[in-house]
């Protein structure tokens, strides 16, 4: 560092002993090696708890205004067709309340909720959920699309929906369910989330491969709801396989569902977090705590996030 090489050649002046030039050099360099690993190494955050015994669970969405959680369990593989698929109904504090509430899907993955009515992707589905009963009350399907992934909602009650097999995002009101960005636009979009007049969407990447791999990694874009214009985040560009999104202490949050990195994005720069592990589903916030699914380890971690 230049600053330490400074402050060492002003030390080794003429007036000073060998001996203690020495001492004070290898003082210099302890403290700088110190202070360098404070200020490039952040803490993970605290697990507030962690609870298990769900099957392939994908997403986890907070209740805006009550103590519940919501998680989609595939049940099954990520692609399958087998109707196994449900809806676990979860206490905040990760205690279990119902873990079958809603059944007969086949690979639930991203949800979001409006006026309690719960919206569920599901393959070629987008499920309908009467949030207060419990209860499916209908199922809209799309013959274009191939595996519709997250869904977002704006104040207006539309509901937007990630294709990420397929590519583009459809976009559901006025009871049609159609695609609104093309795939050419946007090859394998995975999480969503509405803030501020834009669609933000995390990226899987392009070329993809038989394991879920690409050739180049996804990254972070906005979609303006009026004009469908689309623009990418500065420096926030082939970071990972990206899976969800929240939004934490006014920074993004993103998940790298591979290998489990989870990053921030804030004042136009990407800080790596920490690990959550590998397979990390689709990430959601409900004020400083961040819920992380964990699909191949069965469970579910809520992790405490500083300022």
């Amino acid at each position: 560092m230049l600053p330490t090489h400074s402050r060492l050649s002003t030390l080794a002046s003429p007036q000073t002993s060998p001996l203690t030039s020495s001492l004070r050099q290898l003082l210099l360099i302890g403290t700088s090696i110190l202070s360098l690993s404070s200020t490039q190494v952040s803490a993970a955050p605290e697990i507030s708890w962690s609870t298990a015994g769900f099957d392939e669970p994908e997403s986890v969405l907070p209740h805006p205004t009550q103590d519940l959680l919501y998680v989609s369990n595939i049940n099954g593989k990520p692609t399958e067709l087998n109707g196994k698929g449900y809806i676990s109904l979860l206490s905040d504090d990760g205690s279990v309340i119902r873990h079958a509430w809603v059944m007969g899907m086949n690979a639930p993955k991203g949800m979001a909720i409006h006026n309690n009515t719960l919206y569920v992707a599901d393959m070629q589905e987008l499920h309908i959920i009467d949030a207060e009963k419990g209860e499916l009350v209908r199922t809209i399907k799309s013959d274009s699309s191939v595996m519709l992934n997250d869904v977002a909602i704006d104040d207006n009650g539309t509901v937007y929906v990630s294709d990420m097999l397929g590519g583009g995002i459809y976009r559901y009101a006025n009871d049609q369910l159609t695609q609104w960005i093309s795939k050419e636009a946007l090859p394998h979009p995975n999480g969503l989330f509405v803030e501020k007049g834009n669609l933000i969407v995390a990226t899987w990447g392009e070329g993809l491969q038989d394991d879920f791999s690409t050739q180049v990694l996804g990254g972070l874009s906005a979609i303006n709801l009026q004009t469908s214009a689309i623009t990418p985040y500065r420096n926030a560009q082939t970071l990972g396989n990206l899976d969800g999104i929240a939004i934490v202490n006014n920074a993004i949050i993103v998940n790298d569902w591979i290998n489990g990195n989870v990053f921030e994005y804030k004042n136009k720069e990407v800080k790596k977090l920490f690990n959550a592990g590998k397979y990390a589903s689709d990430i959601s916030s409900k004020g400083n705590t961040l819920y992380v699914p964990m699909m191949f380890s069965k469970k579910i971690d809520a992790y405490i996030m500083g300022e």
